[in-house]
């Protein structure tokens, strides 16, 4: 029972950064554990993760790991 603006404003002071930020980057951190460690196909990783849409999942990787989902699966 806490607004957004306090848990941001709670969480920037402890470290620095954005509730959102912190979102993200968990998301990616679970994104490429999935791609590495497991087969599902990118699709299966994107409803995995709550995205709705595999294209919007792959734009938000490609965003913030410079390189596509099939691209970060085959170099690791």
């Amino acid at each position: 029972h806490i607004s957004p603006t306090y848990l941001n404003d709670t969480i920037r002071k402890s470290i620095g950064k954005t509730a959102g930020t912190l979102i993200r980057e968990r998301i990616i951190l679970e994104a490429k554990r999935f791609l590495i460690f497991s087969t599902l196909s990118i699709s299966e990783i994107a409803f995995e993760l709550n995205f709705e849409d595999s294209a919007y999942f792959w734009k938000f990787f490609k965003k913030y790991v410079s390189v596509s989902p099939k691209l970060f699966r085959e170099k690791h």
